[in-house]
């Protein structure tokens, strides 16, 4: 989506595979991991296509990272436009919970910008909680960090323990505080 300044990017990312077919009669089904975080990035365009972003908006929706980021790696050593120009990269896994609120990976290595999103959480009180935690090659995030993009990977907390087995579907995924995940993050991507 383009925006007012064409200097910089805004990218988000979030990976659609999962785990699949374990044999030939079961499956995983992946919903909060990571059908969530897709809808966060088809909410964010829905959001963005009706106004006027600051930066321009990258989306980008990763294949392979269940078996070793394969599709984000593959992206930053064959980028479609520079890295350099990223100016911020959120990356979306398992969005479908929040009770507990959410964890930040990175948010102790981009101290300010985490400031930032407890500011906004504080005042307009969002998210039962934003916890922060240091570097971790976990996500789709890890191979921007590692090219130097400033990045955050976020993470719900809480709720059901549905997690790379038969219980991660739709219908018990409760989105408990989804809307206003999604609110913190429309009001931290005006502040960038």
């Amino acid at each position: 989506i383009e925006g007012n300044s064409k200097d910089s990017l805004l990218v988000f990312t979030a990976h659609y595979d999962h785990l699949g077919m374990m044999g030939r009669e079961t499956m995983f089904p992946g919903a909060n991991d990571n059908a969530s975080g897709v809808t966060m990035l088809l909410n964010l365009i829905r959001h963005f296509s009706k106004t006027s972003p600051r930066y321009t908006i990258v989306f980008i929706a990763f294949a392979a990272e269940e078996i070793g980021l394969i599709g984000s790696s593959y992206f930053t050593t064959h980028p479609t436009f520079p890295l350099t120009k990223i100016k911020f990269l959120i990356n979306f896994d398992l969005a479908g919970t929040g009770d507990d609120g959410i964890q930040i990976v990175n948010g102790k290595t981009y101290q300010q910008r985490f400031g930032e999103m407890l500011k906004i959480n504080e005042a307009h009180q969002l998210l039962k909680e934003i916890k922060s935690r240091g570097e971790a090659c976990n996500s789709d995030h890890c191979m921007f960090h590692s090219k130097g993009v400033p990045c955050f990977y976020i993470y719900t907390l809480g709720g059901i323990k549905a997690y790379h087995d038969i219980y991660d579907k739709a219908d018990t995924l409760p989105l408990t505080d989804y809307q206003d995940y999604f609110s913190l993050i429309v009001k931290f991507i005006e502040t960038l």
